[in-house]
């Protein structure tokens, strides 16, 4: 498969002279046609043709062509897909920022990549319709990411290593949403709108989610139990 920096030339030298099989030539053709015309681009009959083989060949391996992309984003994100399936096995390992600073890291990165490619479904609504439909099927989609860190975060909850006040599935969705934010901001404005390195991004946006805003002093006398001395208790958070 090419390289990002490689150009549709270079890509198209892949299919056509390494001795692929059929579906992994379709695989390489549909990524190329993506990356240089999106998603509305990508119509079977040009992938086959970029593929050198039968347009019906597509639909011996693939239902349609969402399922296809769906088989696009798996190989060319393999760290972010195998990421989020491993999250719930994480909890009571490592550390709660560890873990979250990366799946923030993570998610940035897979969401800076697929924009580009999910562009033309948010504005087509066939496509959109066609997409939805595509994840049912193959129960894919956003909303794995956002039900396994979601998933996460209440194992560490049972756990105590989480405060049990917010809502893990509302924790899940601020953490992804600002990544995804900050990958449709880079989109549109560039590097201009950059915070920092991923790395950065990561900390900081973790580092924000667990320490809230508000004051610890007024958290630690508005949630906590008062002694008999009629001091209170401070609140451990994780």
């Amino acid at each position: 498969m090419g390289n990002a920096g490689e150009s549709p030339t270079q890509r198209s030298s892949v299919v056509a002279d390494q001795p692929l099989d059929i579906k992994e030539q379709i695989l390489c053709a549909a990524e190329q046609i993506i990356q240089d015309l999106g998603l509305g681009g990508a119509t079977t009959r040009a992938i086959a043709q970029t593929a050198r083989c039968a347009e019906g060949s597509i639909y011996r391996y693939f239902p349609d062509k969402h399922a296809l992309l769906i088989e696009v984003m798996r190989r060319r994100y393999p760290r972010f897909i195998e990421l989020v399936g491993s999250l719930p096995d994480r909890a009571g390992r490592g550390t709660i920022r560890r873990n979250l600073e990366e799946v923030a890291a993570s998610a940035l990165a897979f969401y800076r990549a697929i924009l580009p490619t999910i562009a033309a479904p948010l504005v087509e609504r066939k496509l959109l319709l066609e997409l939805r439909a595509s994840f049912v099927r193959t129960q894919t989609g956003p909303l794995k990411a956002f039900n396994s860190l979601t998933s996460y975060l209440e194992k560490e909850q049972r756990l105590g290593r989480v405060s049990s006040r917010p809502s893990a599935g509302h924790l899940a969705k601020l953490l992804l949403g600002a990544c995804f934010a900050q990958a449709y901001v880079e989109h549109i404005l560039g590097d201009e709108a950059r915070s920092g390195d991923d790395q950065h991004f990561a900390r900081e946006t973790v580092r924000s989610l667990m320490e809230g805003m508000t004051p610890k002093r007024t958290l630690a006398s508005a949630g906590s139990p008062a002694k008999p001395n009629g001091k209170t208790k401070a609140v451990v958070t994780a």
